[in-house]
């Protein structure tokens, strides 16, 4: 990091050190200037701040690396004295589309436009929005469910760029979808994403549908006892804790769904690229953003099945992210009044580790909660054909008679005796009211 950078506009290197940048003689605004330089690199010219070895017809070490541009930009630094500097670091080269990956951003906008078309659904390929503020790969117009912008990312866009796109398409009525296939960029849980499989291009263009491993979840819902094939969350694994529990899985967490929890969506097989946006389009998938701080700034985004998403609603609303709040430009700043070192500094040794910041109170996602319920539901009187013939008797002719029911029923057994509330002895069934009871005794109590 220097602290002198060249701005080609001023023809000048700014001292970012001094509080008046070295412009000592200017009628130009500092506090401006300030702002100006800590705008991102997006809403600015990518050359307006250029290294100032560079902009003297000398060589820049950062662009001899080949790796780093001779260009910058400029930003807050905390010094290991806990202080706030203004530092000018060194950009990196623009990314250039490899062949290879040109072939698949191509192959992949196709399949995206023929699988929507052969749903019914209208699409529109690289069309920018009616504000011209963004410009997806795939728009792709809902029937009954959300209006999607999908974007196939083949290479790691910085956190700032998915964020901006993103925030054009949500202005345009779009929900942004970023397709990709290594879940370390930066995109993932920027916005709502689906990772696949490291596909050629090939590939892409013969098949039928695509594999989605990353982005979908179900909800898995069950009654938390001992019967009860998930473990507790309370870490009651022997008897259960007799509330319910709902949690955010993948699909293959839920093959093979057996007694004991509720869903039937598991089939990993089925959980593919194609479905899931035509399930997104036509309403029957949702977009769903879980907050992982308390000023919900970030979290995790998922697309989810839409009766999911409605169990986790009646339970816990859905949170948006908020916006940060503008920071003034000028806000800590301290300059020392050195003078700025016109000299390249890339790849020395003057990196030093910031002082450590307050904690602000990180929470890990909630993807699941507890429901407090009773965990032994009442158990409905079974009725034979015989019962619902018998004729109404009147009050007066009523005599008491032993109830017929299935004490077969394995929702009526008890993982461990309790006492019967008729005789106080160990028993190990429910009766109708799902209270601990003999067989013999429910019947002798019972009127039919």
């Amino acid at each position: 990091m220097a602290n002198g950078v060249w701005h080609s506009e001023l023809k000048c290197v700014l001292e970012l050190d001094k509080p008046d940048l070295g412009l000592s003689n200017s009628a130009i605004s500092v506090t401006d200037l300030v702002e100006e330089l800590l705008q991102p690199v997006a809403t600015r010219r990518r050359d307006l701040l250029i290294c100032a070895e560079k902009a003297l017809d000398r060589k820049c070490k950062a662009e001899m690396s080949g790796v780093k541009s001779p260009h910058m930009y400029v930003r807050r630094h905390r010094g290991p004295d806990g202080v706030l500097r203004l530092r000018a670091a060194h950009l990196p080269t623009a990314h250039e589309m490899t062949q290879e990956e040109s072939d698949r951003h191509k192959a992949m906008k196709e399949f995206l436009d023929r699988t929507c078309q052969s749903a019914g659904l209208k699409t529109t390929v690289e069309k920018a929005t009616k504000s011209r503020a963004a410009r997806p790969d795939v728009t792709i117009y809902g029937h009954g469910g959300v209006n999607l912008g999908c974007e196939a990312q083949l290479y790691n866009a910085s956190p700032s760029t998915v964020l901006r796109r993103a925030k054009a398409q949500s202005e345009a009525g779009l929900v942004s979808n970023w397709i990709t296939h290594d879940d370390t960029f930066h995109l993932v849980d920027r916005a709502q994403w689906m990772l696949i499989r490291d596909v050629t291009w090939r590939e892409i263009n013969n098949a039928a549908d695509l594999p989605l491993i990353g982005g979908f979840r179900v909800l898995a819902d069950w009654l938390c006892t001992a019967a009860a094939v998930r473990p507790c969350p309370t870490g009651k694994s022997k008897t259960g804790c007799g509330k319910r529990h709902l949690f955010w899985e993948t699909p293959r967490a839920s093959d093979g769904i057996v007694s004991g929890y509720t869903g039937d969506r598991g089939d990993r097989l089925g959980v593919t690229v194609g479905r899931t946006i035509i399930g997104a389009a036509t309403g029957s998938v949702m977009p769903i953003f879980l907050p992982s701080r308390k000023d919900h700034r970030t979290g995790s985004f998922m697309w989810v099945p839409v009766d999911d998403h409605a169990t986790w609603s009646d339970y816990q609303d859905g949170v948006t992210p908020d916006e940060p709040e503008p920071t003034p430009a000028d806000h800590g700043l301290h300059f020392s009044g050195n003078d700025a070192n016109s000299t390249c500094q890339f790849g020395d040794q003057t990196w030093t580790p910031s002082a450590p910041l307050q904690r602000r109170g990180i929470d890990s996602v909630e993807l699941g909660i507890t429901i407090e319920t009773n965990a032994l539901p009442t158990i409905a009187t079974q009725r034979t054909p015989q019962d619902r013939a018998r004729p109404q008797q009147s009050p007066s002719n009523l005599v008491p008679q032993p109830r017929i029911a299935d004490w077969s029923d394995p929702a009526r057994f008890l993982p461990e005796p309790q006492p019967c509330w008729h005789c106080g002895k160990p028993a190990s069934l429910l009766d109708d009211d799902a209270k601990p009871s003999h067989k013999v005794c429910a019947e002798e109590h019972a009127i039919g």
